[in-house]
């Protein structure tokens, strides 16, 4: 046998024979829901089905590569962090005791915890602040030199209105008066910040009738005719027996038969009410624990590496519904670490006994849901789920970059889906993605890379002490390179270690010094290296830049090449500039294809076919998937005794998806029939699916 035949052999027997299973995955793959209902927006249209998870297994399990889509529109992506215009400053100015007297003092209140023969989560909280002495002056919570100001947004609460998602944030807490920006998007992709006549920390925002009510951290709530204001205080929330309600982290929820709930509390255990929806003020129940501190869950530790057992800091309540399931989401790990992140929890009522739903993964993001090893920021903290009117389920999250206060924090988003046994998954990504409503094949993610971190190739025309060129492609926020202050014409160099076809980029500034404003805008061109000419060629020119971007996303004509050149040509407010990361985004798996590579000398096309029937509001659906576990894309046909549907280039490791309306109330058990070709290759394969009642 010759050795281009044991490699045919060999490659034959990892793909493995085309299987089939009648049953769906536990979680990740969003069948359907009748209804869901989240931030106060009641009555909004049902999803009836969703894109498959994007990152699949191959059959070995490790994850697959990405296959680039062809054709995108890249006008229609975006990249994590997003490109919130305006954000606030926050400037702290300070610096080290001159002295270590007083540092690390042990306290007679730290001593008599410890000596305490059974904890609460409290006692861990009031411990670990205890632990901190002397390290932060008089009410500070951080040791903190404070550099730099910086820019900074969290907390992030949405609402849908009309089709328009508000979002609602904290700002600078170390400034006089909290951030009154509210952003407005109806794509995605284009935010428009509005100025308040009121700002709050974490703001929640809810709509009854043609009224909006707000509350935030420990005020009064108040009431608006628009979203944006302005707002008048209506008063202070009381409990049945009298006692103002005066809480942190509160988070209204307007279900779907018109009653009003409350969630809230700064710290564990997350409590819940109901409100009367006439007069939020009025607290019509008694308060029930929602979800308390486990300290056998790790995701609910405290800590940068998530050490701490003592407390988890929890935070961040938030009520929804998907169908007639409630869930609440809740925040742990501490504002100032990167492990910030998100779990939740489901019941059957708003107010009842809330558990784990079959095959849910906590922390979001984490084990199946993971986009390693692609993931820049692994936290999704403080934030709030929201249902647009096309059905997407939307995460909008906080995640922390931690360095000068240890509350700089940036804008997630992604969309999630919720599996047929009510678990609910969100892919967390920082690599273009279709914006909600967008979709090629079932994907979302176009499948590019970050090309630029890590290559150990760059240059730069100088570099202030201490920030070196390494530090915007060493693959943090938290440092930075900065030029050298008489550099007069700031230049980098990236260089990727490997030609790549690009077509995107993002560039996350670092502003340097306290002498900026939220107005503040960088002006910069970025060139690419032209292989064939061997000259620098022109990608975007800002240059003529107003516009205050944290995290500039650009995107751009695809090009093959191994180097672009970012120049900075100043700033609106003539203040210093650095870069915390340079990502360019790329692919060469097309490059690979076409040198060969990647073989496709298999006569049978390999794909996992899966079929499962459901009922939804008494209607029975058969939701189909294809799995193209060969070795190239595929275009794949599902066929049903109800319809069929026909997908393109369906990329290796991932799904041709669909749905399917049998408009009956009750089907028998059948089969479908999937059909794949790549080129000149093709097979056809059956699943098998039970029969339902939904009557």
């Amino acid at each position: 046998m010759t050795n281009q035949e044991t490699a045919r052999k060999d490659r034959r027997s990892r793909r493995g024979l085309v299987q089939t299973s009648s049953a769906l995955a536990a979680a990740g793959a969003l069948i359907a829901a009748s209804l869901v209902a989240a931030g106060g927006a009641a009555g909004a249209p049902a999803p009836v089905g969703a894109a498959a998870v994007d990152r699949e297994s191959t059959p070995w399990g490790s994850p697959a590569g990405k296959v680039p889509l062809t054709d995108v529109d890249m006008d229609l992506t975006y990249t994590n962090p997003i490109n919130l215009p305006s954000m606030e400053v926050d400037s702290n100015p300070g610096a080290l005791a001159p002295t270590d007297e007083g540092i690390a003092d042990v306290s007679a209140r730290m001593l008599q915890i410890l000596e305490k023969p059974e904890w609460t989560s409290a006692d861990g909280r009031t411990l670990s602040g205890l632990s901190k002495a002397g390290f932060a002056g008089p009410g500070g919570n951080f040791s903190g030199i404070g550099e730099n100001a910086f820019r900074t947004a969290a907390d992030f609460s949405a609402l849908n209105v009309d089709g328009t998602i508000y979002l609602y944030a904290s700002g600078g807490l170390g400034n006089e008066v909290n951030s009154r920006v509210v952003w407005s998007t109806t794509d995605y992709l284009t935010w428009t910040p509005h100025e308040m006549n009121v700002g709050l920390t974490a703001p929640s925002v809810v709509q009854v009738g043609d009224k909006f009510y707000m509350g935030g951290n420990w005020t009064p709530f108040y009431v608006a005719d628009s979203p944006t204001g302005p707002w008048t205080e209506l008063g202070w929330p009381r409990h049945l027996n009298g006692r103002t309600l005066s809480a942190g982290d509160v988070q209204f929820f307007l279900d779907t038969d018109g009653r009003l709930y409350l969630v809230y509390n700064l710290g564990a255990p997350i409590m819940g009410v109901e409100l009367d929806p006439t007069d939020p003020t009025k607290v019509l129940s008694e308060p029930v624990v929602l979800f308390d501190f486990d300290p056998a869950q790790e995701w609910q530790h405290i800590g940068e590496n998530k050490q701490g057992f003592t407390h988890g800091y929890m935070e961040g309540g938030q009520m929804f519904k998907v169908g007639d399931t409630y869930y609440v989401q809740v925040v742990a790990g501490g504002s100032e670490h990167t492990g910030y992140s998100a779990g939740v929890m489901s019941s059957q009522s708003p107010l009842g006994e809330y558990s784990l739903p079959e095959g849910q993964v906590n922390p979001i993001g984490y084990g199946p849901q993971s986009n390693y090893p692609s993931a820049l920021y692994p936290n999704a903290g403080h934030g709030s789920f929201v249902v647009d009117d096309a059905g997407n389920i939307i995460f909008f999250y906080t995640y922390v970059i931690a360095h000068e206060t240890g509350f700089e924090r940036r804008l997630g988003m992604d969309t999630c889906e919720v599996g047929p046994t009510g678990a609910l998954s969100c892919e967390l990504s920082n690599t273009p993605q279709l914006a909600p409503g967008h979709e090629v094949d079932g994907r979302r993610d176009i499948g590019l890379y970050n090309v630029s971190t890590l290559t150990s190739a760059y240059w730069t025309s100088s570099y202030a002490p201490g920030r070196t060129p390494y530090y915007a492609a060493d693959r943090s926020l938290a440092t930075w390179w900065a030029p050298a202050e008489d550099d007069e014409d700031p230049t980098y160099i990236s260089g990727f270690g490997n030609p790549f076809y690009i077509s995107a980029a993002q560039i996350n500034w670092k502003e340097i010094g306290h002498e900026y404003t939220k107005d503040n805008a960088v002006q910069y061109t970025l060139e690419y290296r032209d292989i064939e000419s061997n000259s620098w060629q022109p990608l975007v020119d800002r240059s003529e830049n107003t516009t205050p971007y944290t995290a500039d996303y650009v995107t751009f004509d695809r090009v093959l090449t191994h180097a672009v050149r970012l120049k900075i040509t100043g700033t609106t407010e003539d203040v210093p500039v650095g870069v915390a990361e340079l990502n360019i985004f790329g692919e060469n798996h097309t490059l690979v294809a076409e040198k060969g590579m990647i073989p496709s000398d298999v006569d049978e096309v390999s794909v996992d076919v899966q079929a499962q029937t459901r009922c939804l509001a008494g209607r029975a659906y058969l939701a189909v998937r294809a799995l193209n576990t060969d070795e190239a894309p595929a275009s794949i046909e599902l066929t049903t005794a109800y319809g069929s549907r026909h997908f393109e280039e369906i990329a290796v490791g991932k799904n041709a998806f669909h749905t399917f309306s049998t408009r009956q109330d009750a089907l028998e058990a059948g089969t479908v029939t999937v059909s794949a070709a790549i080129g000149d290759r093709s097979s056809t394969a059956e699943a098998a699916y039970e029969a339902v009642s939904c009557g």
